[in-house]
Parts: C-alpha cells; structure tokens; sequence
C-alpha cells in the first residue's frame, strides 16, 4: 500500500514538472518550494512555509514542504508577522541554511 502511494506522489510530482517546464510555471507555486525574499540584510519574506519549528533571537528554523526546513541563525531575530503561507522576519541574518535542499 505504502509503495503505491509512494508511486502516485512521484508520478502527480512529475506531472507538475511538466506543466512547469511546458508553459513556463514559477516552480515555487506549483511544486510547493519555498520561495524567500530578502530586503538587505535586516528583512525576509519567507513563502510557502508549513510552520515554524522553532523560534528565538538567534535561531528560526521554518518546515517546508516535503520533511525539508530553513534555518537562519542571527542576532535580534523577530517574527514580524506569520499567516497561512508567508512569514516575515527582522534582525540581522548571518547565515542560512537549507539542509538537504529541495529541487
């Protein structure tokens, strides 16, 4: 059971990848990437997230779709504002990191 929804995941994934490439799609929107967006090094809108995983001055850590995460460490770090798909964040961003990246 397990191996055809494994199946049918890969195939609706593929799918998508077509219509991406046929007719020239953002990837984000239709393969659920997130998508982040820097103003300087002070700001970020994060996209398409699925929930923070965890939160304080010097660490976010946001999930996203498919088990991956975004962690950012810096100083001063603050959630300006979190709704259903997009959060925004302030302080001073020193690094980020996106283990195991999505496509």
């Amino acid at each position: 059971m397990a191996n055809t929804a494994t199946n049918g995941r890969r195939r609706k994934k593929r799918y998508k990848t077509l219509l991406v490439n046929l007719f020239g799609l953002p990837r984000e929107v239709l393969l659920d990437l997130p998508r982040l967006v820097m103003l300087g090094n002070s700001r970020m809108v994060v996209e398409n997230h699925k929930g923070l995983l965890e939160y304080t001055e010097e660490t976010v850590r946001i999930k996203t779709a498919h088990n991956g995460e975004i962690r950012i460490t810096g100083r001063g770090l603050n959630l300006l504002y979190m709704v259903k798909e997009e959060l925004g964040l302030a302080g001073r961003f020193l690094r980020i990191e996106w283990p195991g990246g999505e496509e």
